[in-house]
C-alpha cells in the first residue's frame, strides 16, 4: 500500500464498517499474491478485511458486485439443501454498500468462517477427490445462473488465440538476445498449430458456465472437524467460462510432482492415481448433467492449461517481466519451460488421459 502505513489506512477504513482500529486486533491473513487481506478481531466478532489489487482488477466494483450475485444464488441453493458447502458473503459497510473507497483504494469486508483452515498442496488421493468434488459442486450449483449477468473481470482470460497474439506482439518487441534464449520454446509453441485449431473448434461447441478460474486447493476452506472442504473462496475471477479450464487448472496444480517454477524437469512426474481420483469426483459432482462434448473437452483442458500458461510466462519474459512477480532474471522463462514440458508430457499420455476421463 503506497505512501501510508497499514495502520494509517486501516484507521480510515475500519470506521466505514462500524469499527475503530483502537477496538480491534488486526493481523495479516493468508499468503495471497494479489490482494492484501487481514483478519480483524473485535471483542465480539471476527471478520476479513481485504484491499483489492487494482493493477490486476481494473474494475474492482465489478469484482464485488459479481461476488454478491454468486453468493446470493449459492445461499438459495444451500437453504434448499442442493449446495452442501457454505456460501461466503461480503459484509455491508455503514452505507449498506459492498465496498468502500479510501484514498483511491477499494476495500471490502467478508464474513469469517470459524474452525476452518487452508492448505497449499494436496497430500493424498482422498484429499484430491474432495477438492475436485467441492469445485464441481460449486459450478453445478451455479448451472442455472445466467453467466451473462457477471461482468468479465479479466477480458479473454482463457482465450488461447488472444494469448498467442500477445506472444507474437512480444516477439516483435523483444531484443535479439532475449529471443535467442527462448528460441527452443517458441519453436515448440509454433509447432502446435493443430492443437491450437482443435481448441478453437472444441470451445465453439461448448456451453458457458460460471467458472471459478482459479481452482487451486488454497481457494478452499477445510473444516477442522471433518478435514473436508467447507467453502469455496476467492470469487474474484468468477466469470462465464468453460469447464475444461477449471478442470485443467486443477489437474495442472494437483497432479504434478514439482512446482511450476522448478527447473528440475527430469523430476517432473504426473500422478495418474491423483488424476483419476480428481476426474471421477469432478464428473460425479455434476450428477450426470455433463454432455458428452463437455466430458470429452476435459481431456483438452488438461493439455490446454499448461500450454496456455507457458505462453503467458514466455510472453511476460519477452516483455521484461511486467505481469508475474519474479525472483530472478529468467524466472518466467523457467516457468515457461516447466509448463511446456508438462504439456508435452500430457500429450505423450493422451491415450491414458482419454481412458481416465471417458471411463467415468
Amino acid at each position: 500500500m503506497p505512501h501510508v502505513t497499514p495502520d494509517k489506512i486501516l484507521a480510515l477504513v475500519l470506521p466505514q464498517f462500524g469499527f475503530t482500529l483502537e477496538d480491534c486486533k488486526v493481523s495479516r491473513l493468508g499468503n495471497g499474491l494479489i490482494n492484501n487481506t487481514f483478519l480483524v478481531q473485535s471483542d465480539d466478532q471476527k471478520f476479513v478485511l481485504q484491499c483489492l489489487n487494482q493493477q490486476v482488477f481494473k474494475t474492482p466494483q465489478q469484482v464485488t458486485d459479481n461476488a454478491d450475485l454468486i453468493s446470493a444464488h449459492l445461499q438459495i441453493k444451500h437453504e434448499n439443501n442442493s449446495y452442501p458447502l457454505t456460501p461466503v458473503f461480503q459484509r455491508r459497510n455503514i452505507d449498506n454498500s459492498n465496498h468502500v473507497k479510501v484514498q483511491g483504494q477499494y476495500w471490502r469486508s467478508l464474513h469469517y468462517i470459524p474452525q476452518c483452515y487452508t492448505l497449499e498442496s494436496i497430500a493424498n488421493v482422498e484429499q484430491a477427490s474432495s477438492v475436485a468434488s467441492a469445485f464441481a459442486q460449486f459450478t453445478a450449483a451455479l448451472s442455472d445462473f445466467n453467466s451473462e449477468k457477471l461482468a468479465e473481470i479479466i477480458p479473454q482470460f482463457h482465450d488461447l488465440a488472444m494469448r498467442i497474439e500477445q506472444l507474437h506482439q512480444a516477439i516483435e518487441n523483444a531484443s535479439e538476445p532475449v529471443l535467442l534464449s527462448a528460441k527452443a520454446q517458441l519453436k515448440v509453441i509454433e509447432s502446435q498449430q493443430d492443437f491450437i485449431i482443435n481448441i478453437a473448434n472444441t470451445t465453439a461447441a461448448l456451453p458457458l458456465h460460471v467458472t471459478h478460474n482459479d481452482t487451486k486447493i488454497n481457494n478452499l476452506l477445510f473444516s477442522e472437524a471433518t478435514n473436508k472442504p467447507i467453502a469455496v473462496i476467492d470469487l474474484d475471477t468468477c466469470m462465464a467460462g468453460y469447464l475444461m479450464h477449471d478442470f485443467g487448472d486443477m489437474v495442472r496444480t494437483c497432479c504434478v510432482s514439482i512446482a511450476e517454477d522448478s527447473a528440475e524437469l527430469d523430476k517432473m512426474v504426473i500422478n495418474f492415481d491423483m488424476l483419476g481420483a480428481i476426474t471421477e469426483a469432478y464428473i460425479a459432482g455434476f450428477k450426470d448433467s455433463l454432455s458428452e462434448s463437455e466430458q470429452s473437452s476435459l481431456i483438452q483442458g488438461i493439455k490446454l492449461m499448461p500450454f496456455m500458461l507457458s505462453i503467458r510466462f514466455l510472453t511476460d519474459f519477452l516483455n521484461g517481466d511486467t505481469y508475474f512477480k519474479t525472483s530472478y532474471a529468467t524466472h518466467n522463462l523457467v516457468r515457461a519451460k516447466n509448463q511446456l514440458h508438462l504439456y508435452q508430457l500430457f500429450c505423450q499420455h493422451e491415450a491414458l488421459l482419454t481412458e481416465i476421463v471417458l471411463k467415468n
